[in-house]
């Protein structure tokens, strides 16, 4: 942008400009040139660093309210932005200090009345171990293989073509192409990621936002089954929950604290009855069912009946 207004500077003028080393101003030279913007160096009194006569970026093409939805978000005032990683944090800095200066004063007084806070009370960002993975499959188009917990608790697993991610609040998604049929798996049910050394072809005609948009609709009118469950627990069964489940009850299990006497009442989605008999069979006497009644009655019976199995006879 510096470079685009006409005359040639020499590195270290861009250096002070910028506010980077002179060392850093030649690797980005080299790194504009490998991605075709016609920059070049003359040596000798009168030269410097330019650009082609004539050139110029697609940036000075933004509109006043481009320029300032730009510099909004890349403002501090973007809380889900500012958890971005420090590569894209360094390039959104980039892009909001090339908005002209009024643009700045304007996106500034915006900043001011209008606020994204993307993060929902009560919760905890916790990153997937395998997102730079799936990242990483999903740029160089290669096939995956997954370790998915379903939504019923049962273990499967997939050969999948990752296709992108998508981050809704603070759940990440994973769009991907198993058997000619595209799917979204839920990030923080994978189990493990394998990537493969093999590669796939993209369909052209996929539509991220579309097929997201169309899939989030069909989600909301067809929701998942919803089992809801009122529990006294202990902290000992607390930490059981959260080890063995913590990805699907961390939100509420978070809200009780890390360590306390007694017990403390939470209502948990179990999606299903028998996922939650299931679930709450392993943790015994550390979690006493409130609501339903049918179903603590249901528990009872199941553990009379394991207890018959186990005695041995006289």
């Amino acid at each position: 942008m510096t470079l685009q207004r006409g005359h040639a500077l020499t590195a270290g003028e861009l250096a002070n400009r910028v506010g980077v080393s002179v060392r850093t101003i030649f690797r980005d030279i080299d790194a504009l040139s490998a991605m075709g913007v016609p920059v070049y160096t003359e040596s000798g009194r009168g030269g410097g660093i330019r650009l082609i006569e004539g050139y110029s970026s697609d940036l000075t093409g933004l509109s006043s309210g481009e320029a300032e939805a730009l510099a909004l978000i890349a403002s501090p005032a973007a809380i889900g932005v500012r958890e971005l990683d420090t590569r894209a944090r360094t390039a959104l800095d980039k892009l909001a200090n090339a908005v002209p200066s009024m643009h700045q004063l304007r996106a500034q007084h915006a900043r001011g009345r209008l606020l994204f806070d993307t993060k929902p009370w009560f919760r905890s960002m916790h990153a997937s171990p395998y997102l730079e993975q799936l990242r990483s499959s999903i740029w160089k188009n290669e096939c995956i293989e997954i370790s998915y917990r379903r939504s019923n608790g049962e273990e499967k697993d997939y050969r999948v073509e990752p296709y992108a991610l998508v981050v809704k609040v603070d759940t990440w998604y994973l769009i991907g192409r198993v058997k000619r049929e595209m799917r979204v798996f839920r990030i923080s049910r994978l189990l493990a990621v394998r990537p493969t050394t093999d590669t796939f072809e993209r369909d052209r005609s996929f539509d991220l936002q579309k097929f997201w948009y169309a899939w989030c609709e069909s989600f909301e009118k067809n929701p998942p089954s919803h089992f809801m469950v009122e529990l006294d627990i202990t902290a000992k069964g607390r930490k059981r929950l959260l080890e063995l489940f913590g990805n699907w009850f961390r939100p509420k299990l978070e809200e009780l604290g890390d360590s306390y006497r007694g017990r403390k009442r939470v209502e948990l989605d179990f999606d299903r009855e028998d996922v939650a008999l299931r679930m709450l069979f392993d943790l015994a006497e550390e979690a006493t069912i409130v609501s339903p009644v049918a179903l603590r009655r249901k528990l009872h019976t199941l553990a009379q009946r394991v207890v018959k199995a186990t005695q041995t006879p006289a």
